[in-house]
């Protein structure tokens, strides 16, 4: 089965969708009490804090999948099976618990601390026709950013970021398969819980108000520095978001986002790893591009509470396949400043 080299999007096209639904007294809101004041909860990164102040979220994101794509083509199991792997995905989910902490430094600067807690599972059937799923649960890589303002305005917003990812999950998950003897073997290399290097990430975000809409840019690298002690680093990924959102009432507004991720193919092997076993073992198949849409809403109370929701999908996926392919996906979240 061929593997097709990935094709990178860069720049996306320009976002240009609108909402129309009528809005009722937003003009006269400050922009932080606004429900559009934060970007859509899928977005990791939304902004900076006053001196002295902290905010801390929670936030809950889902993906499923099925299929596979192999580049943007669909194959089959059985397609799988005759490029001689012994076992083929047949659907995942992956959910992750994000717990986040924002400290205003000073004027321009800001310190925001992430720690996910990751589940994920793995629906695999062998060349024989057996079923078995494959699970992992724990601590993901602790992440520190700092959010350095740029531009600040009434109308306008302007910071940049640098984020280090520190390699505090586990790289040893461990699970028995039909081909394992009855013995606990490495699990394959999306299903490991860190990186296992430290990862450098740079990003920027701006974000423009008008009297009842805002729209806003992110972009983010997470970039690779080492190879870790295992063999092998995962690639680098380029992340891309573009929004508008819509305040409806004082308390509540929609926003409509377009997402972009790409990955680099995986380099080097774990020795742990049997990459005959299936696709999710192969260091050749990993990585890719896809495009997704999402619409969500922003909910403010008072007392500095806020919660969000998006529901997103695929648009567009070319993958470094065999490989499933994202179907639904959801986020959701809670947000407190004081």
């Amino acid at each position: 089965m061929k593997h097709r080299p990935t094709r990178l999007l860069r720049p996306l096209a320009a976002l240009s969708i609108g909402l129309t639904v009528t809005c009722v007294g937003a003009g006269a809101q400050n922009w932080t009490d606004r429900p559009d004041g934060l970007a859509p909860v899928g977005v990791k990164v939304g902004g900076e804090k006053e001196s002295g102040a902290w905010s801390f979220s929670y936030q809950y994101t889902r993906t499923d999948g099925s299929g596979l794509l192999d580049g943007r083509g669909q194959v089959t199991s059985e397609d799988v099976f005759a490029d001689d792997y012994d076992a083929s995905p047949l659907r995942m989910v992956r959910e992750t618990h994000w717990i986040n902490a924002l400290y205003g430094y000073d004027e321009t600067t800001s310190l925001l601390f992430t720690l996910p807690w990751l589940n994920n599972e793995i629906r695999m059937q062998s060349s024989g026709g057996e079923n078995y799923d494959m699970r992992t649960t724990g601590m993901g890589d602790l992440t520190i950013t700092g959010l350095f303002g740029l531009k600040h305005e009434e109308d306008e917003a302007l910071h940049a970021q640098l984020g280090l990812s520190l390699p505090t999950g586990s790289r040893d998950e461990r699970g028995v398969t039909p081909f394992s003897g009855g013995i606990s073997e490495k699990l394959p290399y999306s299903l490991q819980l860190s990186s296992g290097t430290l990862d450098l990430i740079p990003g920027i975000t701006y974000v423009r108000r008008l009297e009842a809409t805002s729209v806003g840019i992110q972009a983010q690298e997470i970039v690779r520095l080492t190879e870790n002690s295992d063999g092998y680093q995962l690639g680098n990924e380029t992340l891309l978001n573009a929004w508008v959102s819509r305040v409806f009432k004082e308390d509540l507004s929609g926003s409509l986002r377009l997402g972009y991720h790409h990955q680099e193919s995986l380099s080097g092997q774990d020795a742990d790893i049997d990459a005959s076993q299936s696709p999710l073992h192969d260091p050749n198949s990993q990585g890719g591009d896809r495009v997704s849409v999402w619409a969500g809403i922003n909910y403010t109370q008072t007392g500095g509470h806020s919660f969000g929701f998006e529901l997103g999908g695929p648009l567009w996926q070319d993958l470094n396949g065999p490989q499933l392919e994202h179907d639904l996906s959801y986020a959701l979240g809670w947000h407190y400043s004081f």
